[in-house]
């Protein structure tokens, strides 16, 4: 009798959904899914913004979600390390992390996520979690004007939080376009934030750049223009950038995410899949779009295995929740017209809950 076939998934977001849908799916006598990721944990990102601003709700407790559970009837295993290389063959190939040690694999699953810029770019090494944390809620507490650098989803999250939390701190965000958030929404949504910037006294500074951020004591940051923003702490609140460091060079586009195929094979391996925010497709990189993608994958590695039809992913529908503080924020979907959606929305939604209980149902809690 021949040896099960090893699926290794590299990430435990999109990657931690999968090993769990693949796990009840799959027969163990012929598949073994190994999900490697650098936590013992994954860290929900919706929480992230609330999580680093104060303790208030100790939300570590939900948005730390275990994946022991991840699982089901123990069928797959966890390996708690940072994959540094891959050596792909024709149809198998080997990791190697970055302790030395190597895992072989037959069907491998890229799913390693976003690299994120300032207080949400949380650290890997779990030993070293509490002090940022720590470090980075006393920062924002002990600050009496704050720069956001950056006007995106993560920029307007982090303002809300500041000053559900702070209302009387000072807060400046600071974008380089004429309005939040990118060109992908229709202008009605992206100038919905404004006046809840207003209602709360949260500045916003147009069409400006800073491409530094000082570190020690600093009474400005100085844009790219050269006007001094008055502030005694900066954070960026940046869009991401792929966690693609370890993948061949072969396998990306100039963008460093992965080129796939519409069935969410890479380019120039049948069994190799890419999912979620690394993958080379022209669309925001959104939660609400993993699902679907993690449904092409897990059917199109059964197909592969017994010979069936493989799906395409098709892409999604924009859809989008921005929340601003506790109980506010705004909802676009990107339906019929465009429909954009206010504070009662999106805080039943996203804002009261942050989506943790239905998350990490798919983590096995």
């Amino acid at each position: 009798m021949s040896s099960p076939k090893n699926i290794a998934i590299v990430g435990a977001g999109a990657g931690g959904v999968l090993a769990n849908a693949l796990s009840k799916s799959l027969d163990p006598s012929l598949y073994t899914i190994t999900l490697i990721d650098p936590r013992p944990y994954h860290v929900l990102l919706p929480a992230t913004a609330r999580l680093v601003v104060s303790d208030e709700d100790h939300l570590e407790d939900q948005a730390f979600v275990p994946l022991d559970k991840i699982f089901a009837n123990g069928n797959g295993r966890l390996i708690e390390g940072k994959v540094s290389k891959i050596d792909a063959y024709e149809k198998s190939g080997t990791l190697t992390l970055g302790s030395g040690d190597t895992i072989d694999y037959d069907i491998l699953v890229l799913a390693s996520g976003s690299k994120w810029h300032g207080p949400i770019a949380l650290p890997e090494n779990d030993d070293d979690m509490p002090a940022y944390l720590a470090k980075t809620r006393e920062e924002i507490k002990n600050a009496k004007s704050i720069v956001l650098v950056g006007g995106g989803a993560v920029g307007i999250e982090t303002a809300g939080e500041i000053k559900d939390v702070y209302p009387d701190k000072k807060v400046t965000v600071v974008h380089g376009d004429d309005m939040l958030l990118n060109k992908t929404y229709p202008a009605r949504f992206r100038k919905a934030f404004e006046s809840r910037f207003r209602a709360t006294g949260v500045n916003v500074v147009f069409n400006e750049y800073i491409d530094e951020i000082p570190t020690g004591s600093y009474t400005s940051v100085r844009a790219r223009s050269g006007k001094e923003i008055p502030c005694n702490l900066a954070l960026s609140t940046r869009g991401p950038t792929p966690a693609t460091d370890y993948v061949p060079s072969s396998f990306l586009a100039e963008n460093k995410r992965v080129k796939v195929q519409p069935t969410l094979q890479t380019v120039s391996h049948a069994n190799i899949f890419a999912v979620g925010d690394i993958i080379d497709i022209d669309e925001q990189k959104q939660l609400a779009k993993v699902k679907a993608q993690i449904q092409v994958v897990a059917s199109n590695i059964s197909a592969l295995a017994n010979g069936g039809k493989m799906k395409s992913y098709n892409g999604s529908s924009e859809l989008i929740c921005v929340t601003f503080g506790r109980s506010g924020g705004v909802t676009y979907l990107g339906i019929l017209w465009g429909i954009v959606l206010g504070d009662w929305f999106t805080a039943m939604a996203k804002s009261k809950s942050l989506m943790l209980p239905m998350m990490r149902g798919a983590y096995g809690y």
